[in-house]
């Protein structure tokens, strides 16, 4: 990839809120951590706590959001360890917690994939450290993506 392209690629992956370093390579995933009882393995904060799905919510509300309908999935999908859904102003909206960063990437990737072959109108996923946030318009309700935008605002902030 020459230069200028990797530049855009840089300077989209920093909109998303994503570092960049020079040679395009990622720094590598922090070691599994064995929880205290050994049974599983622990979340692996990156920098610090990861946001937990029930924050999240928390945080929509208190942003004046109107989040409404989150419940836990069970079956957990995408590799999670817990998801919630719900709406937030009739957008369809998810949140993850996975326990390593890998399977976070490869929830993001299913999720996407989802998304996908379901064709919708828009749909932002963002990672914070191990939680996923995925906000997806199936019905077209926010077209000009500013209920979106705040609640991609208000993730940020956790």
């Amino acid at each position: 990839m020459n230069r200028i392209a990797r530049c855009g690629v840089a300077i989209a992956a920093l909109a998303l809120g994503f570092g960049c370093k020079r040679g395009n390579v990622a720094p590598p995933a922090p070691p599994a951590v064995a929880a205290a009882s050994g049974s599983a393995p622990a979340p692996v904060p990156v920098g610090g706590p990861t946001p937990h799905p029930d924050a999240v919510v928390d945080a929509l509300a208190g942003a004046g959001l109107s989040p409404e309908g989150f419940a836990t999935l069970n079956p957990v999908p995408y590799g999670a360890a817990v998801c919630k859904e719900g709406r937030v102003q009739t957008i369809d909206t998810l949140v993850c917690e996975f326990r390593d960063p890998e399977a976070a990437a490869r929830g993001e990737t299913a999720l996407l994939d989802q998304w996908g072959r379901e064709g919708g109108h828009t749909g932002v996923a963002l990672r914070s450290k191990l939680t996923l946030l995925g906000v997806f318009d199936r019905a077209r309700h926010d077209p000009n993506g500013k209920v979106i935008n705040k609640v991609i605002d208000t993730f940020k902030k956790l």
